[in-house]
């Protein structure tokens, strides 16, 4: 039962997707914080494998 958490950063919220054996089982934000990033990660796949950022142009 492998979780994966997606995550599209930008500067003021955070699109969160987390997938589990390939289905998605849960989308929802959050605002871009640390602490309240680690919260989500916690509360809804805390067997997380692998998290995977999107930026685009916030990457550098």
């Amino acid at each position: 039962m492998a979780q994966y958490i997606g995550f599209d950063v930008s500067l003021k919220d955070n699109f969160v997707s987390v997938r589990e054996d390939g289905r998605r089982i849960w989308q929802g934000k959050c605002p871009s914080d640390p602490r309240l990033l680690s919260e989500v990660i916690r509360k809804r796949a805390p067997e997380a494998t692998q998290i995977v950022f999107e930026t685009g142009p916030l990457s550098i």
